[in-house]
């Protein structure tokens, strides 16, 4: 009985460290996986960051699109449009 008291002895302590060494890679693939994680998220963070200065930089220009003046003059100049009644000139 001792012998066999034994061997069931062993076969618990081997599964349990196999099952903690199983846990123990677990955890570190986990906290690597983690850190790739807030890296990315760190750098998604600092490309937000540029892209709203990049966005506040031409918030003048954007206003400046919605005028009605910007409106004529593309129309004018790329669309070729112009007021009824109207006689384009051309100076070469």
């Amino acid at each position: 009985m001792k012998a066999t008291n034994k061997t069931v002895m062993t076969i618990i302590v081997s599964a349990l460290s196999v099952f903690f060494v199983l846990l123990i890679v677990a955890l570190i693939v986990n906290v690597v996986r983690l850190s790739a994680a807030n890296k990315r998220l760190a750098a998604l963070k600092a490309q937000e960051a540029q892209l709203d200065a990049i966005i506040s930089e031409n918030d003048d220009y954007i206003d400046y699109c919605q005028t009605p003046e910007f409106i004529e003059d593309y129309a004018r100049d790329y669309l070729d449009m112009i007021y009824r009644n109207e006689i384009p000139v051309e100076v070469k």
